[in-house]
């Protein structure tokens, strides 16, 4: 019998802030939820994702645009942990969720796509057997695809950053990681932003100051790629300038230039902060919200543009050791202009999105005797809480029938991908021709993936594709003359040549992709 879990939503009214109306919202009482991602829905109503249960369920909660609770749905078998860490919508209507699953022994990173209905339409574990994988913040594409920020891979040479590319059927098409610099390790990823020419990942890494090989320091680390995952630049900010920082999350403006919150740590103690850095990856500047000269660890976790003028940042930070929680409005070069208190909790804001009206709402955790609820706040573009709309809206209409709540276990049994393999079994990359000599026909295999290593920088970049719109198959003599050229389809696995009419002697066979050979494989013709 599938256990059912009830969350409870309670309307709060915190003290010392505005009360009898004010949008907070708390749900999952007594069932230890976490949020992690919110967003705004077509019909104007909100999804919450996270888990419950110490990670023992992965959950999904739909809100009408007053956060009253419509349906909640848990993702798990209550035997292994599955966690969602960031969701987001789909063009038609749907969304796509990313996180992490235990069910195969090991932390393997998920992926879910759900229709209108929140019906799961296909599944897929990135799987690499006994080691620690996540997948932190997956987007749609502009022409479709999804887009996937990965971390802690098994990768030769070492990176904690990876990129993965999907069709919108869940089909994997490639993937990227991008290997440590020198003096340069622990990357850790934090937020994906999809650009009109690629996409941005934001991470910190510990880095040493210019010009010296040691200490390693904390600081933001940016990697912009092209739509294929080339890696454009990268830049660690702040080692000629001596920043220490850890960014957050990241936003940008309708002229490129990219805005993350962050956590600046100067000699005196830890404030949140500003960092801007532009569309070529130029460090811009930067600039601390708050003074707080004190050594705790704080910041502003998450920022949101407002009209290409002002940024919305929801965090906390502590002044003569006390904690405050504020929303915070400035100016893009990061002076405030106005802010409210929010209530206190005792996890971070993790996430922010802005409504259809310039509002504002924003999920957290916190922890009344030590039990996790998901707390929930909007506010209006003036940072005071939000009123309630007494008009009714039609919620969830792309549906044909009402969504229920309900306990689900996502089988993900047979659409697992081995994301190790090209590595593990390099005889996936290989093409195959054979039989090897011969005087008559060779049948030649295409490989199960194609690997292309970039050595331009300092450190090689190795793209692998799990799929490919057509290649070139060439075979040429050993005075470069080409005997036979053929566009193929991925899916043209095994083609027949006929080479019994070319004259005895060696010969290469091999596979052009966009301009550059992949694979190779002589052949001796009797």
């Amino acid at each position: 019998m599938k256990k059912r879990i009830i969350i409870a939503i309670t309307f709060a009214c915190i003290t010392n802030v505005l009360c009898c109306q004010s949008w907070i919202r708390t749900y999952g009482v007594g069932n230890n939820a976490i949020a992690r991602t919110v967003f705004e829905q077509y019909d104007k109503g909100f999804i919450i994702s996270g888990s419950v249960n110490s990670s023992e369920y992965a959950l999904l909660l739909k809100t009408d645009i007053n956060g009253n609770l419509i349906w909640e749905k848990y993702f798990g078998d209550g035997n292994t942990k599955m966690h969602f860490f960031n969701n987001s919508n789909t063009s038609d209507g749907g969304l796509v969720a990313c996180g992490f699953t235990t069910k195969f022994n090991s932390y393997d990173a998920l992926i879910i796509k759900f229709n209108a209905c929140a019906e799961i339409e296909w599944c897929k574990v990135l799987l690499t057997p006994d080691n620690y994988d996540l997948s932190w913040r997956i987007k749609q594409t502009p022409e479709g695809d999804f887009i996937l920020l990965g971390a802690y891979f098994e990768t030769n040479p070492p990176s904690n950053i990876s990129l993965f590319k999907f069709n919108a059927s869940g089909d994997l098409i490639w993937h990227q990681f991008y290997p440590f610099d020198l003096y340069y390790n622990d990357d850790e990823p934090c937020d994906l932003l999809v650009d009109s020419d690629g996409y941005l990942i934001t991470s910190d890494r510990y880095a040493p100051d210019s010009g010296t090989t040691s200490p390693q320091i904390l600081r933001s680390y940016f990697v912009k790629t092209d739509t294929a995952g080339n890696k454009l630049w990268d830049l660690t900010y702040g080692t000629d300038l001596q920043y220490y920082s850890s960014p957050w999350a990241t936003t940008k403006n309708s002229n490129g230039k990219y805005y993350h919150s962050s956590t600046h740590s100067p000699p005196s103690g830890n404030n949140p902060a500003l960092v801007w850095v532009s569309h070529n990856g130029t460090e811009s500047g930067y600039k601390d919200l708050v003074q707080t000269n004190n050594s705790n660890f704080c910041g502003m976790p998450t920022i949101t543009m407002l009209h290409d003028t002002s940024l919305i940042f929801f965090g906390g930070y502590r002044i003569n050791n006390t904690y405050q929680y504020q929303v915070i409005r400035t100016d893009t070069l990061g002076y405030v202009k106005d802010s409210n208190f929010i209530p206190y909790l005792n996890n971070d804001y993790k996430s922010t999105a802005k409504t259809f009206d310039d509002k504002f709402i924003t999920v957290g955790n916190e922890a009344p005797n030590g039990n996790f609820n998901i707390i929930a706040i909007k506010v209006n573009s003036n940072l005071e809480y939000d009123s309630i709309y007494t008009q009714p809206l039609t919620y969830d209409s792309l549906c044909p029938y009402p969504i229920v709540s309900d306990t689900i276990d996502p089988n993900c049994d047979n659409v697992i991908v081995s994301v190790d393999e090209p590595f593990k079994k390099p005889e996936t990359t290989q093409l195959k021709v054979y039989p090897n000599p011969t005087n008559k026909q060779v049948s030649v295999e295409l490989p199960k993936y194609l690997v292309i290593t970039d050595n331009n920088g300092s450190m090689p970049v190795t793209t692998v594709y799990h799929q490919w719109q057509k290649v070139v198959l060439q075979a040429i003599d050993l005075n470069g003359k080409i005997m036979q050229s053929r566009e193929l389809q991925n899916n043209n696995e095994t083609v027949q040549i006929d080479v019994s009419r070319w004259s005895s002697g060696s010969y290469l066979f091999r596979m052009i992709y966009n301009g550059k050979q992949v694979a190779g494989s002589k052949v001796v013709v009797k």
